[in-house]
C-alpha cells in the first residue's frame, strides 16, 4: 500500500455507452485506485457524459468530479484543463492516446494509456486526416509522458514496430483492469429469453468485430440447434464514435438470413442487463479480427461461460489458455462447427472454477489499480 496518493484522471473522451471498453476500463481502474488508498480526481467535458450509476459510486466516496466543458474537441478540453491552476496531483492520467503538449510540473507524473494501433492494421476504417491525427498524436505521447502503458505484450510489439526501442522502452504493459462486481446487484436475476439456450455475443458493432460472419455462422448452424437464439449485445452504428459508416449494415443481413425470430439485437445495455446475460449464456463468441486487449472475452471467461474467440491480436493472450480458438475467422462454416460442438455438450466445455479464480484476480481492479499506482508515482 503507498502511502497517501493524489491521482487526476482525465475522462474528457467518456461519453456513456459510445466508446467501446476504454470507458469501462477507466471506471475498473479508478476503482482499483481507491482500493488502493489513491485519491482520485476525474476529469469530464460534462457530468452527463459519465456513466450514471458510476457517478453515483464517486458521489459515495466523495471523488471530484471536474466538468471542464468540451471546447468542440476532447483534445482541446485535455489541454485547457492542464491551465486550470485549482488541480495538482502526484500524477496525471491520459487513459485514451493522447497527451497534451504543455504540461505544468504540479500535475507531477505524466501516464498515458495506448489500447492498440488499430488505425493501422485497419486503415480504411480510419479517415485519412484521423490517421494523420493519431500518428502525430502518439509521436507526442512517447515524446511528451512519462510513461506510456499498453494493455498487452501484443500491442507492446507494435510500440516496437511502428515507434523504435526508445518508444518501447518507456512502454509497460499492464492488463485492462475488470471488475465482475459491476454486473451484480439485486435479486438474482431469472433466465434471460425465457430460459431457451443462446450464444452471446458482446461487441460495438465496429466493423472489424466481424460480427457479419458469426451471423452467417448461426444462419449454418440453426438448423441443427433449432430452439438457440444468437443474442447480438453492443452499441448500434449509428450512436458510436468515431464510425465512417452507420448504416445499419447487420440489421440488413439478419433480415437476409430470414432468423429475425432468433437473432436478438440489444444495442447497448446496463450492466446489471449484461450481468445476466453471461450468467445464462450456452457459450459466448468474440469473433473480433483486432483487439489491443479484448475485455468481453475475459469477462466471459470469469464467469465461467465456455468461450470461442480468434487467434487475431491479443486475445490468445488476454484470455490465458482458456479460451477456444478459431483459426479461420472469416470462414462461417469453422465457426459453425466450433459452436455446434459446444452446444452439444456445454457443460463438459465450461471453465472450470479454479481457473476462473485465476482470471479473476489476474484481472482484479484492485491488483491493477496497485500496478498502475506504482507507475503515477514513480521517480
Amino acid at each position: 500500500m503507498l502511502a497517501r496518493v493524489t491521482v487526476i484522471v482525465s475522462g474528457h473522451f467518456l461519453q456513456a455507452g459510445r466508446v467501446g471498453g476504454a470507458e469501462h476500463m477507466v471506471y475498473n481502474l479508478v476503482r482499483g485506485l481507491w482500493a488502493n488508498g489513491v485519491d482520485v480526481t476525474l476529469l469530464c467535458a460534462r457530468s452527463s457524459r459519465i456513466d450514471a450509476a458510476f457517478r453515483n459510486e464517486l458521489a459515495a466516496r466523495g471523488t471530484p468530479l471536474v466538468a471542464a466543458g468540451s471546447y468542440g474537441k476532447r483534445f482541446i478540453a485535455e489541454q485547457a484543463s492542464c491551465f486550470d491552476r485549482r488541480l495538482c496531483a502526484d500524477g496525471i492520467l491520459f487513459p485514451n492516446y493522447f497527451t497534451p503538449p504543455l504540461l505544468p510540473a504540479r500535475f507531477g507524473r505524466v501516464v498515458t494509456v495506448i489500447h492498440d494501433f488499430q488505425y493501422r492494421s485497419f486503415p480504411e476504417l480510419t479517415p485519412p486526416l484521423r490517421r494523420i491525427w493519431l500518428h502525430l498524436a502518439h509521436r507526442l505521447t512517447f515524446a511528451r509522458a512519462d510513461k506510456v502503458i499498453v494493455p498487452s505484450e501484443f500491442v507492446l510489439r507494435a510500440v516496437r514496430r511502428l515507434h523504435g526501442r526508445k518508444a518501447a522502452a518507456k512502454t509497460a504493459v499492464i492488463p485492462n483492469p475488470i471488475s465482475w462486481d459491476r454486473f451484480e446487484g439485486g435479486a438474482v436475476d431469472a433466465p434471460p429469453l425465457g430460459g431457451q439456450p443462446y450464444v452471446l455475443s458482446v461487441a460495438a458493432h465496429y466493423p472489424h468485430k466481424n460480427l457479419a460472419v458469426l451471423i452467417r455462422a448461426f444462419a449454418a448452424l440453426h438448423p441443427r440447434f433449432p430452439e438457440t437464439k444468437l443474442v447480438l449485445v453492443g452499441q448500434l452504428p449509428a450512436a458510436l464514435m468515431g464510425v465512417r459508416d452507420r448504416a445499419d449494415r447487420l440489421g440488413g443481413l439478419i433480415r437476409e438470413t430470414g432468423l429475425d425470430g432468433s437473432i436478438v439485437t440489444t444495442g447497448y445495455i446496463d450492466d446489471r442487463a449484461l450481468g445476466a446475460l453471461y450468467r445464462h449464456a450456452s457459450v459466448f463468441v468474440l469473433p473480433s479480427l483486432f483487439e489491443g486487449f479484448g475485455m468481453p472475452a475475459v469477462e466471459a471467461l470469469g464467469f465461467g461461460v465456455p468461450t470461442i474467440t480468434t487467434r487475431c491480436g491479443a486475445l490468445p493472450e488476454v484470455t490465458m489458455g482458456q479460451a477456444i480458438l478459431v483459426d479461420r475467422p472469416a470462414d462461417p462454416r469453422e465457426w459453425a462447427d466450433r459452436l455446434a460442438a459446444v452446444l452439444r455438450a456445454p457443460a463438459r466445455h465450461r471453465v472450470a472454477a479454479a481457473s476462473m479464480t485465476k482470471i479473476r484476480r489476474h484481472y482484479a481492479p484492485e491488483r491493477v489499480g496497485a500496478i498502475y499506482a506504482q507507475q503515477l508515482v514513480s521517480t
